[in-house]
Parts: structure tokens; C-alpha cells; sequence
């Protein structure tokens, strides 16, 4: 009996120990399993950080950068509802390319007085590449805008002159005309449109007398077909009074280029002569630098570096790509020794470049006009 108590004994002290035993492996299993869990978050806190670090050394794109690139978005988005709107309102003009090599070229100019400053130089010029079968029609009435031009058509009144510039020099063909008799005189291959100066700016001074004329002439022409050009004008000494309507010369030249702009989307006139950012090129010159920035009395340019370049710009506008010559085969000397301004072989390239330029990007004023 003693023996079985022993042996009971025994087996419960076995068993108590194995419990013990059982219990310090789970005490240091739990450990091991805690140990383990609060080493990862610091692995990943270390990624985390690395991720930041990271991000943190990617440039970042700069809110301006954001904002220029919105803005842009927004003007062109905005520039194409005009365009479209524009369209629309006036109808779209299927403008005919320029003739290419004519046996004769004939150019109607409906203007005012910067139609003769534009066009007072091309004999000389035509005169000295021998080019006899270049004839420029200027009908001039000074002053004269898109709706009076359109008014005096329906009028019929002859309140215009009409001169013709070719290499034998300038004539006075008709010292009273209208502008309807005109139209119907020749067969001209190409019609040059042109705003009065100070309204140039104002794209809504164009509409609708602009594409009512053209469908005037469109009735009344000789010729089987016509290209339709259209002459920027160009911006006023600084110093001039009516400049204070822009406030600086080159916000008047940037509202007349903003007009044109108007004038071939919703007109279809793709031909332009660039003639105010030939001059703004040349204003950038210091070589080309005279008194009163070109201009003899602040609006109309000068008699001669400025007719000069005015000549050349619509020379490479329409006569050069007609005839396939180049402004720079001509060498001829505009103006006396005692003229300011005379065109010499000291100023010529730089003249010529300004316009060539030009005509290469009608809206921009360029790096390259000085070489």
C-alpha cells in the first residue's frame, strides 16, 4: 500500500514538471513571436523613410511651370472658339495661290496714304533687277478705313486717285475715280486690302466691310481668278500723340498683329504683308536707327530707308514667290548722299533683312535682324 502511494506520488511530481516545462517553452515561444513582431515595424518605418527620402529628391515641377502651361492651354483653347466663331460669322474665302511665273503681274492696292509708303520704293527696285512686267495699282484715299472704302463702293463716289508704280517709275493714272470703276479696269492677279492705321488694331473695325468688298469684287472682276493679300500696317513713333490709345509702340504693333491674326482665320486671306513687323524688326537695329523711329512725321514712314523697306517687304510678299526672285539680287541706291536715310550698300542687307524676316514669321520680331 505504502508502495502504491510512492509510486502515485512520483507520477504526479513527473507530470507537474512536464506542465512547468510545457509553460517556459510557450513564456518563451510568446517572447520570441513578440521579439519578432516589434522588430518589422521598424523595417518598415525604414522603408517608408527611404520612400520619402526618395520622393523628397525627385524635382519637383514648379506651380509657375503649371500655371504658364494652364494659361497657355486655356488662350489656345480659347483662340480656336474665336477662330471658329469668327468662321461662322463671315464665311470662309477658298483663297487662290499666288500665280506662279505670270507673262505680267498685276497688283490692285486699296489703300490709303501707307499704301503709297509701301509701295513708292518698288520702281527702284523693280528698275534695277529689270523686271518690266510688274505693275502695282494703288487707289488712294487718304485716310480712308475698311467701312468708308465699303460706303464709297455702294455710293460709287469718285473720291479716290489711282497711280501706277512699275520699273519706269510712279504715275497718276486718274485723279478722281471710284473704287468700283477700278475694280473693273484690269485683270489684277492679286487684290491687297488695307485698314486704316489707327483702327488696324481693332479687329472689330475689319467686319463685315472687309467681306462684303471682297464678295463686291467677286461680282464685278475680270480676271479668271484672283489672290486676295492683305498689308499690315505699322506702329507709331513712340513719341506721337494717338499713340496713347496702345500706351507703348510695341502694344500697338502686338494689337495689330492680333488683328491680322482675326483677319486670316475668319476671311481665308493666307497672304500677308507684314510691313509693321518689317519695321519693328528695323526699330531693333542700332545701324538702322533715325530720327522719330523711322516715320517723318511719327505715323507715315520715312522717304527712304523706311519707303525702302516697306518695298522690300511686299516684294518678297508677293513678287518674289510670282516671279521667283529674290530681294537680294537688288543693288540699287535709294535717295541722295545728302537724304536721311538714303539706301546704301552701308545699310541695304540690314533693310533687307528685316523685311525677309518678316515675311519668314509675320507676328514676331526677330533675333537676326541686325546680321
Amino acid at each position: 500500500m505504502k508502495r502504491m502511494i510512492w509510486i502515485g506520488m512520483m507520477v504526479a511530481l513527473c507530470l507537474q514538471g512536464m506542465a512547468q516545462t510545457n509553460k517556459t517553452t510557450i513564456v518563451k515561444q510568446t517572447a520570441s513571436k513578440q521579439t519578432t513582431t516589434t522588430k518589422k515595424p521598424s523595417t518598415t518605418m525604414k522603408k517608408t523613410n527611404t520612400t520619402k527620402q526618395a520622393a523628397a529628391s525627385k524635382p519637383a515641377v514648379a506651380k509657375t511651370d503649371k500655371t504658364n502651361f494652364n494659361q497657355k492651354t486655356a488662350a489656345n483653347t480659347q483662340a480656336q472658339k474665336e477662330n471658329a466663331a469668327l468662321q461662322q460669322s463671315t464665311g470662309y474665302l477658298y483663297n487662290p495661290p499666288l500665280p506662279y511665273l505670270p507673262q505680267k503681274l498685276d497688283v490692285l492696292f486699296v489703300g490709303n496714304s501707307f499704301s503709297i509708303d509701301t509701295s513708292t520704293a518698288l520702281p527702284s527696285i523693280l528698275s534695277s533687277m529689270g523686271m518690266n512686267n510688274v505693275n502695282v495699282y494703288v487707289l488712294y484715299k487718304g485716310g480712308c478705313s475698311m467701312k468708308q472704302h465699303y460706303e464709297f463702293y455702294k455710293s460709287n463716289e469718285k473720291v479716290y486717285e489711282l497711280y501706277r508704280y512699275n520699273s519706269q517709275g510712279e504715275v497718276q493714272l486718274e485723279k478722281a475715280t471710284s473704287i468700283g470703276e477700278v475694280m473693273q479696269r484690269f485683270p489684277y492677279d492679286v487684290v491687297v486690302w488695307q485698314q486704316y492705321s489707327l483702327e488696324s488694331g481693332d479687329y472689330t473695325t475689319y467686319e463685315p466691310y472687309l467681306s462684303k468688298l471682297i464678295q463686291a469684287y467677286n461680282i464685278t472682276k475680270l480676271s479668271a481668278r484672283t489672290t486676295f493679300a492683305f498689308n499690315e500696317t505699322w506702329a507709331y513713333a513712340s513719341n506721337f500723340k494717338n499713340l496713347s490709345k496702345f500706351k507703348t509702340q510695341k502694344n500697338m504693333w502686338k494689337s495689330i498683329c492680333t488683328a491680322v491674326r482675326k483677319m486670316k482665320a475668319a476671311s481665308g486671306i493666307d497672304v500677308v504683308i507684314p510691313c509693321g513687323t518689317a519695321v519693328q524688326n528695323a526699330r531693333e537695329v542700332e545701324a538702322l536707327k533715325v530720327d522719330n523711329e523711322l516715320t517723318r512725321d511719327g505715323t507715315h514712314i520715312n522717304n527712304y530707308a523706311g519707303r525702302y523697306l516697306l518695298a522690300c517687304t511686299f516684294f518678297e510678299s508677293i513678287i518674289a514667290p510670282c516671279m521667283n526672285r529674290s530681294i537680294r539680287e537688288d543693288n540699287t541706291t535709294y535717295g541722295k548722299s545728302t537724304d536721311v536715310g538714303q539706301v546704301n550698300d552701308s545699310n541695304r542687307r540690314l533693310l533687307q533683312n528685316c523685311a525677309r524676316l518678316a515675311v519668314a514669321n509675320n507676328y514676331e520680331i526677330s533675333e537676326f535682324a541686325g546680321q
